[in-house]
């Protein structure tokens, strides 16, 4: 007898619990959002959104939750309406207190600082993906400019790779070569301290501009990159800092095993 009245007891208990939970959750699915706090995660590194930014994008998108009961909104399409927009790189929304929506902001890196031919400026992230200029803050990385033209239209492309690449023209597919480039600097510490300007000259050829010295550096198409940046490392390191880096005004590394210095 006890035994079964033990059983029943836990058999109770179980549907009361259940029947609070479902009770409880109705409740909260039913109260209404008094407030959403939006948090930019990556504030301190990056600074192209701020919290109005955010509560700006969801009212013009009718997805702002104040005064919306939970049931009416749907967490999923108010986080992938963010993660579309070309600045954001993640989004999560959850309710952690009754009233209370927090949204988590995660902003896109960017690596380089494009300005094409027709004098359009964007960023590129290590993705491909391309970043809006901001009038809020300009993040200090490596700058590509001159003879640079896109095969599609910015203002409707979100990833540079979208487009097939592989077979197009080198006229075309010159910001494909850049990235590349851009990437290799931007991936070794010592060139990434050293290189501040990739610049595209008439014939599609790369010329680096150096933080130091004055010598302009002929790089050449985009191959064979890594041999290119360790030719000129040996030259950095045995040959101007025995002579001084004040010596020559361009330094051309484009043919192979060669390095051709001109003098000022």
């Amino acid at each position: 007898m006890k035994k079964l009245l033990n059983i029943l007891f836990l058999v109770f208990m179980s549907s009361y619990f259940i029947v609070i939970c479902g009770f409880i959750n109705t409740r909260e699915q039913n109260a209404s959002i008094q407030s959403f706090q939006v948090h930019i995660r990556d504030s301190l590194a990056y600074q192209f959104l701020g919290a109005e930014d955010v509560i700006n994008m969801l009212n013009r998108n009718d997805l702002n939750p104040v005064d919306k009961s939970l049931k009416e909104i749907r967490l999923r399409d108010i986080e992938e309406h963010l993660r579309k927009h070309k600045i954001i790189k993640d989004a999560e929304a959850y309710v952690t207190e009754p009233g209370v929506l927090h949204l988590d902001i995660w902003q896109k890196n960017p690596f380089i600082r494009i300005i094409n031919g027709a004098d359009q400026g964007y960023y590129l992230d290590r993705e491909g993906n391309i970043i809006p200029l901001s009038d809020n803050f300009s993040p200090f990385v490596l700058v590509a400019s001159g003879f640079i033209r896109e095969p599609f239209t910015i203002s409707r492309t979100v990833n540079i790779f979208e487009i097939k690449h592989d077979s197009l023209p080198s006229n075309r597919r010159v910001l494909y070569d850049l990235f590349d480039l851009a990437a290799f600097i931007d991936g070794d510490d010592f060139w990434k301290s050293q290189i501040e300007q990739i610049f595209v000259n008439k014939n599609y050829d790369f010329e680096l501009v150096p933080r130091v010295g004055p010598h302009i550096i002929e790089f050449g198409k985009a191959e064979n990159i890594g041999q290119k940046f360790e030719n000129l490392r040996l030259l950095y390191l045995q040959g101007l800092n025995n002579v001084g880096w004040n010596q020559y005004i361009r330094i051309n590394v484009k043919y192979k095993n060669q390095v051709v210095c001109t003098k000022i």
